[in-house]
């Protein structure tokens, strides 16, 4: 049998796992998205390929530079207002402790413990300050501190996955000569993608794949369809 500390563990590292494959499905979806549409869009407007290759990966490369400090900064935030948040909750602890007790109370008490119940299950947990403060905190911001992400990680994830997403619609037009072949099998490829990355993400979050897959595939074509139109209405200008 598991121990208690060895089951923690392991759904410590479910929950870790979790939230790098929903970042990983972010970055790939965007990328995918961003790129096919910049690149059918942008060949709209331009004839020749080499352009179009060179316009292609620095749209690449500045999506996945922006993404991964995109996700950094969001993390720091979330970060930052965590500690502001506890700063805060600890100074009413110290200064209004009766206040706060009560508001605690009333938490346990709208969950449906009984008046007694809730008295007992308060004295305990504010018997420890440290404790206190947490409880406060994750009945306030549903939030606990080993739910904040490494903002390194979490934008190095994003990041990646975007690059390798926007990669996608991009290789056909290295591997082919021919613009209009290019455009072809970037949008067939890009799409077949575009719909495995929805069906995995409905996956994660226990949706239909096939219904994700067949919205994300939808937004691509829409995305592309309008670019395309656009670049090629600026085309005759």
């Amino acid at each position: 049998m598991l121990s208690r500390d060895a089951f923690s563990g392991e759904k410590h590292k479910h929950i870790l796992a979790r939230d790098l494959i929903a970042d990983s499905a972010l970055g790939l979806s965007d990328g995918l998205i961003t790129n096919l549409s910049f690149l059918t869009g942008f060949s709209g407007v331009i004839s020749s390929i080499a352009l179009i290759r060179v316009a292609g990966i620095a749209a690449m490369l500045a999506g996945s530079v922006s993404m991964f400090f995109g996700g950094l900064l969001a993390t720091r935030s979330d970060i930052d207002l965590y500690h502001a948040d506890s700063k805060r909750e600890g100074y009413e602890i110290t200064h209004e402790p009766e206040e706060e007790r009560r508001e605690l109370k009333n938490f346990y008490l709208e969950k449906g413990l009984t008046d007694p119940e809730a008295e007992t299950v308060v004295n305990r947990v504010t018997s420890n300050k440290e404790k206190w403060l947490e409880d406060m905190l994750i009945h306030e911001l549903h939030l606990h501190r080993s739910e904040l992400g490494n903002p390194y990680r979490i934008g190095t994830v994003i990041g990646s996955s975007f690059l390798v997403g926007s990669l996608v619609p991009l290789l056909p037009y290295f591997l082919l000569t021919e613009k209009y072949y290019s455009v072809l099998a970037s949008l067939s490829i890009s799409l077949l993608f575009l719909f495995l990355v929805g069906a995995w993400k409905g996956r994660i979050v226990g949706k239909s794949t096939w219904r994700s897959g067949i919205e994300m595939l939808l937004i691509g074509v829409a995305g592309s369809a309008i670019l395309y139109a656009i670049g090629t209405a600026l085309g005759f200008v």
